[in-house]
């Protein structure tokens, strides 16, 4: 609903087409105005031009969908995690490429200010080089036993913390320091889910040398929703960041004068959207796809640097590491 009101607001109503096959959504939105079909064959003979396919479904249906609209040549955008899947996730890379179609990935924390701020600080060195980073994702998704033919608890179904939600984590910490190289120790706990993981903690080094720490837990009952937290030391100062906040620590000695402190401290801003809805962010990463399909800037705010989009290469590079770990964590 999210996907269908943003793109709504966007290239209007009658430009958009919703495909579903719950039939009680399809009357639903058909009495909203909307076109709406059961099938993706039949939704492209009635539309009058495809520019475009948002794939907002279960994830084991990403990669026959992307695939089909790679096919035809039409840009796509796949909800995270892109398929879970390497092999697909490469066939789809490999796919692409040949057709010259472009395919962004739905890691949106990518567009968050603060998580922007703190790539800034990496990329900049302006605290001085980095030396190591703890990052943590955790909220209360499952507080009781999930159902014996639920998803949720089935890590094969896509369920698990590691699967939902290690390719946010995952992504962000390949966006702020950098492809990760090696995935080191892992440790998997199970506190609700008896085929799946509860908990993962784990080590890993990127290409740079930067090495990271990281927790991923969906049964924090301390959460109302999930929050992601770096914390990370450079040689001038140690840096928290969370989803809505940076606080800067100067460490005793710090070298950096005041001036230039207070230059590099100013309080986040994030960037102006042409609509709102959930977060910014949100508007952020479907200004960037639906400027792609329709071949011009819809974007009203220059803040956000180019290479911000996620984009396949990026989903498979998460399905890869995705598969490393669980592999190491015996869940494969």
């Amino acid at each position: 609903m999210s996907h269908l009101a943003l793109a709504t607001q966007y290239v209007g109503k009658s430009n958009v087409a919703l495909c579903d096959t719950k039939f009680s959504t399809r009357v639903l939105f058909r009495l909203l105005g909307y076109k709406t079909f059961a099938d993706i064959e039949v939704a492209a003979s009635k539309v009058d031009r495809l520019e475009g396919v948002l794939i907002a479904t279960p994830t084991p249906s990403h990669a026959p969908l992307a695939k089909w609209a790679i096919g035809k040549g039409v840009p796509c955008f796949v909800e995270k995690p892109l398929t879970l899947n390497v092999e697909a996730s490469t066939e789809l890379k490999s796919l692409a490429a040949a057709k010259g179609v472009p395919v962004q990935v739905g890691f949106v924390l990518r567009y968050v200010a603060s998580f922007q701020r703190l790539r800034h600080l990496v990329q900049s060195k302006q605290l001085g080089a980095m030396l190591d980073y703890t990052a943590s994702m955790r909220g209360n998704v499952i507080l009781k036993p999930p159902a014996a033919d639920s998803w949720q608890g089935q890590f094969k179904m896509g369920g698990g913390c590691l699967n939902e939600y290690g390719p946010h984590i995952i992504d962000l910490c390949q966006f702020i320091f950098g492809p990760v190289d090696r995935v080191g120790d892992v440790r998997m706990s199970q506190v609700f889910c008896a085929h799946a993981d509860d908990r993962i903690d784990l080590a890993w080094s990127h290409r740079n040398g930067s090495v990271g720490a990281v927790e991923i837990d969906w049964c924090d009952t301390t959460k109302r929703k999930s929050v992601v937290e770096f914390k990370v030391k450079f040689e001038e100062a140690e840096v928290r960041v969370d989803n809505s906040a940076v606080e800067i620590t100067w460490n005793d000695g710090c070298t950096i004068n005041e001036e230039k402190r207070l230059e590099i401290d100013v309080p986040i801003r994030p960037s102006n959207v042409a609509y709102y809805l959930r977060g910014e962010e949100f508007s952020l990463e479907l200004e960037e796809f639906l400027g792609t399909c329709v071949g011009r800037r819809l974007s009203v705010d220059d803040s956000i640097p180019a290479d911000t989009m996620a984009r396949l290469e990026d989903g498979c590079e998460v399905d890869r590491i995705i598969d490393e770990i669980a592999r190491k964590a015996g869940l494969k």
